[in-house]
């Protein structure tokens, strides 16, 4: 079994509660190696919300896959139910574990912004991930239940962003506010017909054309935002269960980079990088 102090990220959203483990921590102050590490090497799991048993199952991956004991949890989260369960869980299984919750008080980025603590954690993890792995200015696109469009500048300040309903949103709403649209299976990501022929397609290439259109347009507002550098475009980074169904639709250059609420945790052992202290 695995004895080390390893630290387990946890990223608990409005469906799913996604985790990955770092078994040994990266070197403080090496933002080289933060920028090479490959997250698709670590142990990662996602669970989804709506099972009953997800604080066990959790556990028991933790336990049985994982061979973990001893370990640091730190935890984001915008579901204060289901992080109340889960604390619970982890204090059952692991009474010595260490818990922090992570809030925007654990994060070294100026957060530039009229309200600052009503910002949702998970986009400033996401965001404080991104402008460690490239070179500002960064764009985060966040496509879960939501989609966020935030704005990291030169400086590494977290500039504010856009919130629009994401997929399952806007086609949960079209099910329930109607009475013959049909659901839809977002994990099936078939080509579209343009223009669509049959009622499916049609709100797949309504909602996709609504939310893709929306991020590119967002995207060439942010790159005329005063502190965008010299490094001329953003770089946009593309996130969050729904990036595969959108990645082929938005127009503009982008990366996909996932767990990255994740890979923030396991950033805030670093410690910050010069242009945020500006």
């Amino acid at each position: 079994m695995n004895r080390s102090r390893a630290t387990v990220a946890v990223d608990v959203g409005n469906t799913a509660v996604k985790l990955a483990v770092e078994l040994s921590p990266h070197t403080a102050g090496d933002h080289a190696a933060c920028r090479q590490r490959n997250f698709e090497s670590l142990p990662s799991r996602s669970f989804s919300l709506d099972h009953r048993q997800w604080p066990d199952r959790l556990v028991q991956w933790i336990k049985t896959e994982v061979q973990v004991e001893d370990a640091i949890w730190r935890i984001s989260s915008v579901q204060r139910q289901a992080v109340e369960r889960l604390r619970q869980q982890v204090a059952q299984s692991f009474p010595d574990a260490h818990v922090d919750q992570i809030t925007r008080d654990h994060l070294p980025m100026p957060i530039d912004v009229d309200v600052p603590e009503t910002v949702g954690i998970d986009r400033l993890l996401g965001a404080f991930a991104a402008i460690n792995r490239f070179d500002g200015p960064v764009i985060i696109v966040d496509a879960g239940s939501a989609v966020t469009v935030d704005y990291v500048d030169d400086r590494g300040h977290f500039a504010g962003g856009a919130i629009l309903p994401g997929l399952n949103l806007q086609t949960h709403a079209l099910a329930t506010g109607t009475d013959a649209l049909p659901p839809i299976d977002w994990t099936r990501n078939p080509p579209l017909r343009v223009p669509a022929k049959n009622t499916t397609e049609a709100i797949q290439l309504g909602v996709l054309t609504s939310v893709t259109s929306a991020i590119d347009r967002l995207i060439d507002w942010y790159n005329r935002h005063p502190n965008r550098g010299q490094n001329g475009e953003a770089i946009v980074v593309l996130c969050g269960g729904d990036a595969a169904a959108i990645s082929a639709r938005v127009e503009r250059q982008h990366v996909v980079h996932h767990g990255l609420v994740c890979q923030g945790i396991f950033d805030l052992s670093l410690p910050p990088r010069r242009e945020m202290l500006r």
